[in-house]
């Protein structure tokens, strides 16, 4: 990984005019390794754009550096990039729109903790094994010669933070601990953090929130539950609100997975997969064009309700 590390330092520095993207729908980590990028570029006066495919910004990330320099796609106009840096992304097709922009593969970085599914950089530091992308950010940044500073250790926190579930899923390791102490030595305070990440939502949400757990459903012998939010419900909701949604579908006695799924658009849904640990939900991901991790993936499925569940059980039931 060192050696890796310093042929991507060796990049950086040597070109400009850079553009820095993460996943659509972008989250905690991908918000956080973004910024947390541009926080290094920044310091070495390299000129940058971050911009995302989402149609707009999550407000709920805005007390971090730099949250006002984020673009989406369709804000962003007509940009060309001489380098980028691409964080959080497993495939051209997960990163959307931003993907148009890409300079050629060898002048692109991808920093990643997702298993790879697209071979579009030349400078790579994917590591599966690693709770976030912001970890490995952080191992990046230690080398790099810049100091620690309060506005990047809280960067760093938020994204190790958000995709380590509060520090309690399985992803989370020794390094992660070291790192957050580390971090700890700046002005960062972990229950501000976590209040803005996971406690801050609106009354609907929380309503909403209630009414998946009220309707969810069990199949196999309690081994899958699906919880599942029909259009109607969906157009009230700020989507990012309800994604607790997605692990409490697992926080019952002997389930294994959990689905949570929601219909974005007439014949259009989201599905996020959670396992409790024995079942590789990338895997079944994948059945449906997805992935992610071996704890938590999602896919897209287009059709109707019915037909979905119907499939999530057959697919499930081949692993339980």
């Amino acid at each position: 990984m060192v050696e890796k590390i310093r042929k991507i330092l060796k990049f950086l520095k040597s070109a400009d005019n850079f553009l820095i993207t993460a996943h659509m729908n972008a989250d905690g980590d991908a918000y956080a390794s973004v910024l947390a990028m541009a926080y290094l570029l920044d310091q070495w006066q390299k000129k940058y754009r971050v911009i995302i495919h989402d149609e707009q910004v999550e407000s709920k990330y805005q007390y971090l550096w730099g949250f006002d320099k984020i673009r989406t796609y369709n804000s962003a106009g007509k940009q060309s990039f001489d380098a980028a840096v691409v964080l959080d992304v497993p495939s051209l097709s997960r990163m959307g729109d931003p993907a148009k922009l890409l300079p050629r593969k060898d002048f692109c970085v991808k920093i990643d903790h997702h298993p790879v599914e697209d071979d579009f950089a030349s400078f790579n530091l994917v590591k599966i094994d690693a709770s976030s992308t912001c970890q490995l950010v952080y191992e990046i940044v230690s080398r790099s010669g810049i100091q620690l500073s309060d506005a990047l250790a809280n960067l760093l926190f938020t994204g190790i933070m958000y995709d380590t579930g509060r520090f309690s899923f399985s992803n989370t390791s020794r390094r992660d601990f070291q790192i957050a102490a580390n971090l700890l030595r700046f002005d960062v305070k972990p229950s501000c953090i976590a209040n803005r990440l996971f406690y801050n939502n609106s009354l609907e949400s929380m309503k909403t929130i209630g009414y998946g757990l009220a309707n969810m459903q069990s199949f196999l012998d309690g081994g899958l539950v699906v919880i599942y939010l029909p259009l109607d419900i969906m157009q009230k909701n700020n989507h990012a609100q309800i994604e607790e949604l997605a692990n409490y579908s697992v926080a019952i006695e002997g389930v294994e997975v959990g689905a949570f799924v929601r219909q974005v658009e007439a014949g259009f849904f989201k599905v996020s997969f959670r396992s409790k640990g024995r079942i590789n939900v990338n895997q079944i991901a994948k059945k449906f064009g997805g992935g992610g991790h071996l704890h938590a993936a999602g896919c897209r499925f287009t059709g109707n309700f019915d037909d979905l569940r119907e499939k999530l059980i057959e697919e499930v039931a081949k692993y339980l």
